[in-house]
């Protein structure tokens, strides 16, 4: 026997109750969004019209003539003033029994007008003039003293020289003259040395190297030399064999 038509669709008849409902959900939903809700302004809006000023007329420019400038006004000769001469002075009329004239009565009269002034000098004292300041004493010189300085040095050189010695020096007996440089410090110490003028004899060079290691110099004196550190000196020595 064959399955019955409703059995067979048994499944879809039970979820169509559900599609109804939720059918009818959705067609809810969309009238209710769907609906329009007029919306009243309680207060209502007035509308006025204003008319608004005209423009303001451009006024025209008007040139004013710049103003005259004044005239000068001729200026008015001043008329002299006349001047007023003193009148002359009345005689004075002497008594009968006088016996000076009628005219020495203004002359004293005018004597006693003018009182003698005392003349006073108006010059003022003259200041005696300052003394002239004494002219500063001229630096003294000091080109004796180093003179005197640097015979002594080579006086003192010449002293304490000593011929070569040895065998080769007695053979050869070199004979001649050695110019050494030397610079000392003021106090006297020897910087540096050398042969300035070579005897061509290295026996008597290396003689004249020894005299310089051996001698003792003194100090430079006060200003001497420009007031330098060091100072640069030449000796000539002489050896001749004895």
């Amino acid at each position: 026997m064959g399955t019955p038509f409703l059995f067979r669709f048994r499944e879809p008849l039970a979820t169509l109750p559900s599609l109804l409902v939720l059918l009818a959900l959705v067609v809810a939903g969309v009238q209710k969004a769907t609906e329009l809700k007029r919306h009243e302004d309680p207060q209502p809006v007035q509308i006025a019209l204003m008319e608004l000023p005209p423009p303001p007329v451009p006024q025209s420019k008007v040139d004013t003539p710049p103003p005259p400038k004044p005239v000068p006004l001729p200026r008015q000769q001043e008329t002299p003033r006349p001047v007023s001469r003193p009148s002359p002075a009345k005689p004075v009329s002497a008594p009968a029994d006088s016996a000076t004239p009628a005219t020495e009565a203004p002359l004293l009269s005018a004597a006693k007008a003018q009182p003698s002034v005392p003349t006073t000098p108006t010059t003022a004292p003259v200041a005696p003039p300052a003394p002239a300041a004494p002219p500063a004493p001229p630096p003294p010189s000091t080109a004796n003293i180093e003179s005197q300085y640097v015979a002594q040095l080579r006086a003192h050189l010449n002293s304490i020289k000593r011929y070569p010695t040895g065998r080769e020096a007695s053979q050869l007996r070199p004979q001649g003259r050695v110019r050494v440089w030397f610079v000392l410090r003021r106090d006297g110490s020897v910087v540096e040395q050398g042969i300035e003028a070579s005897s061509n004899s290295m026996l008597l060079d290396d003689a004249a190297r020894k005299t310089i290691n051996r001698a003792s110099f003194t100090d430079f004196p006060e200003g001497a030399f420009g007031g330098a550190a060091t100072h640069r000196f030449t000796a000539d020595l002489e050896f001749v064999p004895g």
